[in-house]
């Protein structure tokens, strides 16, 4: 598991899910309910979380062989 950087931002996001978990519970919601959304938002979470780490690969891959390219015609010049 990669550990990230503490962000404000990332802590009033759990705060959120934390109040939102306890809402459902106290509104009558079984257990097994309120688990089944933590679960889904993990999945949607994840999923944004690695459409962005490939993304910025991709966009990584871009700059170093545009990087490459420019070494090449530099050479040949």
């Amino acid at each position: 598991m990669i550990v990230e950087p503490r962000s404000s931002a990332t802590i009033l996001a759990l705060a959120d899910l934390a109040e939102l978990s306890a809402n459902q519970l106290a509104e009558g919601m079984s257990v097994e309910e309120v688990i089944a959304t933590l679960r889904k938002a993990a999945e949607v979470v994840r999923k944004v979380v690695k459409d962005d780490e490939d993304k910025a690969e991709a966009v990584e891959a871009e700059a170093k062989a545009a990087d490459g390219a420019a070494k090449v015609a530099d050479i040949s010049a």
